[in-house]
């Protein structure tokens, strides 16, 4: 294993440890990953892959070295994102705007599961490409853990989180004092 999976699903989590602002990133962040690449669907790379397929397989190959056996199932759900994003440039009218208008509400939504319900700002003020880049496959874990897969790994993810996240309250209480 190239990448520290417990330690970077540990990091991600502990801005996403309240169950309503999990549930939104449930939903917003395979939106948002959607989204993104309706935006780069026509742009050329001179590869011979398409912008979608480029961003598929960059997030495949991640999730493939943080752990094959979790990632290997959201290779598909990568598959469909990028084959139906180009589709959906080819046959819906007005496709960025539609596309937009998913983005920034998705956006929103996650800002305010951050502000309302995490009462934290989200991780991609830490870490801005960390998020962007792990943030498809957390929720792609959590789903997993939901579920009741991975228990182990669930034990010992929330394990590092919750200490983290005292550790995060007791640095702001100490800038408060």
């Amino acid at each position: 294993m190239f990448v520290d999976k417990e330690k970077q699903l540990a990091f991600y989590a502990s801005y996403h440890h309240e169950t309503i602002n999990q549930w939104i990133h449930i939903i917003c962040v395979p939106l948002i990953l959607w989204s993104s690449m309706v935006f780069v669907a026509e742009v050329e790379t001179g590869l011979p892959v398409n912008a979608p397929q480029l961003v598929a397989i960059v997030y495949g190959v991640f999730y493939m070295l943080m752990d094959p056996v979790i990632a290997s199932p959201y290779l598909l759900l990568l598959f469909a994102m990028q084959e139906t994003s180009t589709m959906f440039i080819k046959e819906v009218e007005n496709p960025y705007i539609l596309a937009i208008a998913l983005h920034v509400v998705c956006w929103i939504f996650q800002f305010i599961g951050h502000g309302v319900f995490e009462k934290r700002a989200p991780a991609l003020l830490t870490s801005f490409f960390q998020s962007l880049l792990l943030a498809p496959f957390f929720v792609w874990v959590e789903v997993l853990f939901k579920l009741g897969f991975q228990k182990d790994l669930h034990e010992r993810v929330n394990h590092i989180v919750c200490k983290q996240i005292h550790e995060w309250k007791q640095a702001e209480q100490a800038k408060s004092n």
